[in-house]
């Protein structure tokens, strides 16, 4: 029996091999796109779960309410706060605090610039990254022990076992020697990720005592912790108030409100409603927006299969009639339509999962991801759900339609077919709908990134280069920032002589690397309040081509300026309402003796999602860190070094730099990087978005013309006679081809008024995410409208001038 059924289905499909041809593309098409964006959202969600205790490892985080619109939040906290959580609560069986810092590392003769991970001595009791090599629980246990990840190890030694080599690691003033004791595969969806670990039995070797035991309002690290089996973290974080108003002081507690909370570790890398960390914070809708995008593929890639499987059903009911006569059975019948749609979808599946493993590469590309597409249980699960749900489901009506047929009805030749026809015309509808929803989404994403690559920052990014300089750790912050500006004017002096640069200056922070350095404190009046700082030097706005809008800049010739001068923009001036700011301080009581010298018009230093905050700029740190109640630093306020090179002459300007980086700081890694690719960064997930939306649109347009390429041929197959006829009464093929025209463009008419509403509500969510936005533009919807049209007749074109053509004698000179 199953091989008669399989005999038939195959039979079947070789026999319409125009038809099966576009099921079977439209359908591996849609498969492929199920596929592969089914990894993408699986590996989002994925995120940190491959730890084995992820339910009970929380990332600690703290809020601070200073009044009225001053609420703060950070997932960086004191160093003291996994100590001082460890030894109060019985709760929590271990803490690991995890802090970043730039650092140089010399293994050999070389010296790289890296950056050096510190973590708890019990991170591989917590976390479960494996090692390759070393032993996981005593790997953190010795201050001179490092952990490399795979893809530093072989950086650093090749193929050769790196076991027990010998690193250099700077810390503070010194080199210090460091063993390998283990090499580690860090998987891409780890919020923790690191290429060279130490433990923070190192911490005395970079911070002050003070830092690290009772500084609470200097924050660094991430700090986690490991809950006991059972403990209720709500419960636990209700007991913390009782405590840290003992840790901090009645006083400091009850003014700032601090309070530390508990973030489950598994929801870091896609719960945006918990504060950012070190690592970046995904963004959930994307998940939602792709996942969406592949199940409208599959949408239009089965409505495709129904339309054309409803469509065919003229030509097979005599097939059914007589298979009923000769005593078949509806269930056999129902039986061996699916059984074809199971066959066809096999075939599609088998082809679309060859097409995900050649095309993973490009779409890791497209999507930033590293996946891999092993045949796992998820992969072969997400294969049967497929194939069920297009092999079955979707085949289930035609089957059904084609055996409830009745034979005395098939065989006098009155089937039923305005419901069919309704049925292909709602479904090519939908199709339509989905089509042109994906077009003009496509289009006002372009239309946003474009402007966001376009819009005015407020300086000029282009052929800016940044160098970060090496300056000795273990100094305070305002010395480290001193000697880096030393290094700067060094620079300046060897630089000057090369005509292809046009400009160097100095600057605690560069672009798209973090936020800048936020300093809280409590103004004249009592209010808490906060901005933005920076530390630069005479030649930065200049450099940076920036427009001093009141005022005047920072001048070496004026001794002051180096001192006590200060510079805000115009987001500051706003926020206290001035009118005229210059010769004013800042208005709190700590701040050490200062002048507003002049005001820069706002530019956008951080990403376009948010909008200009207060900022201030000084080329004396020490004026602002006076008065300084919080400080919150995202971004390393070591100095760069900014350098503008000529249009024209970028590889030659790039040549003087490294020549001029050698002669200065030796044998040290030179790197740098260009601002605008830095900026470009921060909106890589939406180009990335961009491009997949893009490509499914095209994938969708293909699937969709294909659809109708085969509607149009049964359909005008079963219109044949009908326009032989009205030929021959007079009809000329111009009024022929507006008849068979008009009810697929009446159709997608009514396909663009239905896709406005949905694509207007879905967009307008997606762009209130950035501060700075386009409006969505009923043009948009027109050239959409435009597009599907022009598709669809191109589509329909051939199959509808052929009808038209067709001679009336050669029709009906049977009948």
């Amino acid at each position: 029996m199953f091989r008669s059924y399989l005999t038939i289905a195959l039979r079947t499909l070789w026999r319409n091999k125009i038809q099966s041809s576009i099921n079977i593309l439209g359908l591996s098409l849609g498969v492929l796109c199920c596929l592969l964006i089914t990894l993408y959202v699986h590996d989002e969600w994925s995120f940190d779960t491959f730890h084995t205790k992820v339910d009970r490892i929380y990332r600690v985080y703290a809020t601070e309410d200073w009044g009225e619109n001053q609420q703060f939040a950070s997932a960086t906290t004191p160093f003291p706060m996994g100590p001082a959580l460890k030894d109060n609560f019985p709760e929590v069986v271990s803490q690991v605090r995890v802090n970043t810092i730039g650092s140089q590392v010399k293994v050999g003769d070389q010296t790289f610039s890296e950056q050096v991970t510190l973590g708890g001595q019990d991170f591989f009791d917590v976390f479960d990254f494996s090692l390759e090599t070393g032993n996981r629980p005593t790997a953190l246990r010795s201050q001179n022990a490092v952990v490399l990840s795979k893809q530093t190890a072989i950086k650093y030694f090749g193929t050769a076992n790196p076991m027990d080599k010998v690193i250099s690691i700077q810390l503070g003033e010194r080199y210090e020697d460091f063993l390998v004791k283990g090499v580690s595969r860090v998987p891409t969806n780890s919020s923790i990720t690191f290429g060279i670990l130490i433990s923070d039995l190192n911490y005395p070797r970079l911070y002050p005592e003070q830092v690290l035991t009772s500084a609470w309002f200097n924050i660094n690290p991430e700090t986690y912790v490991l809950l006991g089996p059972g403990v209720d973290p709500k419960a636990l974080e209700a007991k913390f108030p009782s405590v840290f108003r003992t840790i901090l002081g009645e006083e400091e507690y009850t003014k700032s409100k601090y309070s530390p909370g508990l973030q489950p570790m598994a929801s870091i890398h896609l719960d945006n409603s918990y504060p950012s960390g070190n690592a970046p914070v995904g963004n959930p809708k994307y998940s939602y927006i792709l996942a969406a995008i592949a199940l409208l593929i599959l949408v239009v890639a089965c409505i495709n299969f129904v339309t054309l499987s409803v469509g065919q059903s003229i030509y097979r009911s005599k097939e059914v009639g007589i298979r009923k006569v000769v005593g078949a059975a509806r269930k056999q019948l129902i039986v061996q339509f699916i059984g074809e749609s199971v066959v066809l979808t096999i075939i599609s599946v088998l082809i679309g999962l060859a097409a995900a493993r050649i095309s993973l590469p490009v779409f890791n590309e497209l999507a930033g991801k590293q996946l891999e597409l092993p045949m796992n249980l998820f992969v072969v699960g997400t294969l049967f759900a497929l194939l069920a749900i297009i092999g079955v489901v979707t085949g289930s009506y035609p089957a059904f339609i084609l055996s409830a047929l009745r034979p005395l009805t098939i065989m006098k030749g009155a089937l039923p077919s305005m419901g069919r026809q309704r049925l292909r015309s709602v479904l090519v509808g939908v199709q339509l709908v989905l089509s042109i929803f994906l077009i003009s989404s496509t289009l006002i994403m372009r239309q946003q990134l474009r402007f966001l690559q376009d819009k005015n920052l407020g300086f000029n990014k282009e052929q800016l280069a940044v160098v970060q300089l090496n300056v000795v750790r273990g100094l305070r912050l305002g010395e480290r920032i001193k000697q880096g500006f030393e290094q700067v004017e060094q620079f300046k002096a060897e630089l000057a002589k090369y005509p292809s640069l046009d400009g160097v200056c100095g600057s605690a922070h560069d672009f798209g690397n973090g936020s800048w350095t936020s300093i809280g404190y409590t103004d004249d009046l009592g209010v808490y309040r906060n901005f933005d700082m920076n530390v630069i030097d005479d030649d930065y706005v200049p450099t940076l081509k920036m427009e001093v809008v009141n005022g005047r800049n920072f001048s070496d010739d004026n001794l002051s300026d180096k001192r006590r001068s200060v510079l805000v923009n115009e987001a500051f001036v706003k926020e206290y309402g001035w009118t005229d700011p210059i010769g004013k301080r800042i208005p709190g009581k700590g701040f050490d003796d200062h002048e507003i010298i002049g005001v820069i018009k706002d530019f956008n230093y951080n990403s376009l999602y948010t909008r200009v905050t207060p900022l201030v700029m000084v080329e004396n740190p020490s004026v602002i860190l006076s008065g300084t109640e919080n400080i919150n630093i995202g971004n390393s306020p070591v100095p760069k070094l900014l350098v503008r090179i000529k249009a024209g002459a970028t590889a030659e300007g790039i040549d003087q730099l490294k020549a001029a980086w050698e002669k200065i700081s030796g044998k040290e890694e030179f790197a740098f990087s260009f601002v605008d690719q830095a900026l470009d960064k921060q909106y890589r997930s939406d180009q990335n978005l961009g491009r997949i939306v893009t490509l499914a649109t095209l994938l969708s347009i293909l699937i969709g013309s294909m659809g109708l390429y085969a509607l149009a041929s049964l359909s005008m197959q079963n219109r044949t006679k009908e326009i032989s006829i009205r030929k021959v009464m007079g009809a000329t093929e111009q009024s022929l081809l507006v008849l068979l025209t008009r009810d697929y463009v009446g159709l997608i008419l009514i396909s663009l008024m239905l896709s406005v509403p949905m694509t207007f509500l879905t967009m307008q969510r997606w762009l209130l995410s950035f501060e700075y936005r386009i409006g969505i533009d009923w043009k948009t919807f027109l050239v959409a409208g435009g597009i599907s049209m022009v598709i669809a007749l191109v589509s329909i074109g051939y199959q509808t001038l052929k009808t038209a053509w067709t001679e009336p004698a050669e029709t009906l000179r049977s009948e």
